[in-house]
């Protein structure tokens, strides 16, 4: 069954942001229905906000919450886990199979399209049949009370911890961490400078720190 929720929705290039109810679909066999609890801000939805592409879309690619239902096919997460939803991949390519899923062949269209592979989207307009809006920007769109993902991009997470920290690990922590530990392969004992100490700046220097750089330098405009 369908459920209502509230997400932030975009009807036109550059905002704003407006709370709709919307009309969230059932999972599909590969899917998971997660409740948000706290979702990060990223530039990227700043830059899709001012050009959405055609039709009304939610963004938000930083969530975590906890898994309220999940399709016939899903396996490895259950309601009641903790998780942090994440980037999609196809699991099928070169770069995936290699363990390299951010290099992934298809990763503009699973996560930039804002609808499922086959075209669809699980968002309706409440009280509108047939007037979608796009609900799986990064395989989430998680600037809702409610989403799905697709079960790749949900990584379960301890129950211990809070929920509301967790979102950016989605996006801005992994990119400037692993910046520093898989593209750059910062040794210990290296010096190491960043430009510009925002959230994934921060999340490159507390990487560098992890790996054992011995000079570590944050620079930015901003005291």
């Amino acid at each position: 069954m369908a459920r209502m929720i509230t997400a932030a929705v975009i009807r036109r290039k550059g905002g704003p942001f407006r709370l709709e109810r919307l009309r969230l679909d059932a999972p599909r066999a590969d899917e998971v229905q997660v409740r948000l609890a706290a979702s990060g801000i990223c530039h990227t939805d700043l830059v899709m906000r001012d050009d959405p592409g055609p039709g009304a879309i939610v963004l938000g690619h930083e969530g975590a919450g906890v898994v309220e239902r999940v399709g016939r096919g899903v396996r490895k997460l259950a309601p009641g886990d903790h998780v942090v939803l994440s980037f999609l991949s196809c699991g099928a390519c070169r770069f995936c199979t290699e363990g390299r899923p951010a290099r992934c062949r298809c990763l503009l269209d699973l996560n930039f399209s804002g609808t499922r592979p086959d075209g669809s989207t699980p968002l309706r307009a409440s009280g509108k049949p047939g007037r979608r809006v796009r609900g799986r920007f990064f395989a989430q769109s998680s600037f809702a009370t409610h989403a799905l993902a697709h079960e790749r991009s949900a990584v379960k997470v301890p129950k211990d911890v809070p929920l509301e920290l967790l979102g950016p690990l989605g996006c801005g922590i992994q990119t400037g961490a692993g910046a520093v530990m898989n593209s750059l392969a910062v040794d210990a004992g290296s010096s190491f400078a960043v430009f510009g100490a925002g959230g994934v700046g921060l999340s490159a220097v507390m990487a560098v720190r992890v790996v054992g750089a011995a000079t570590i330098v944050a620079v930015d405009r901003v005291a």
